[in-house]
């Protein structure tokens, strides 16, 4: 599998079809189009922050942050797959690149 570096990181460059039980717990990089308009909720717990959740391919991302994104357009998304979501920490667009702290 190919893979690419992103700040710190290695992420394995996949397609929706090879995301399987081998890659639970990988960093991958996939790319898509956003199938529904993104969520953005305000967290006011002790650190206040923004979190965002959208679908890819039909699998959920999340990310800490609120990046300027919307329905239809088209992202790659950096970050740990679980199984049934990613957790994001980096969504490139063609304008911009949203990463989180690590």
């Amino acid at each position: 599998m190919k893979r690419v570096k992103l700040g710190h990181h290695y992420y394995y460059v996949v397609t929706p079809g090879e995301l399987n039980g081998k890659l639970r717990g990988k960093n991958i990089v996939l790319e898509g189009e956003i199938e529904d308009k993104p969520v953005v909720e305000f967290l006011p717990m002790e650190l206040p922050s923004w979190r965002t959740t959208f679908r890819i391919h039909g699998i959920r991302v999340d990310f800490a942050g609120s990046p300027c994104i919307g329905k239809g357009d088209v992202v790659k998304v950096y970050g740990r797959f679980l199984g049934d979501a990613i957790i994001a920490t980096a969504i490139e667009t063609e304008r911009a690149l949203f990463t989180t702290e690590e």
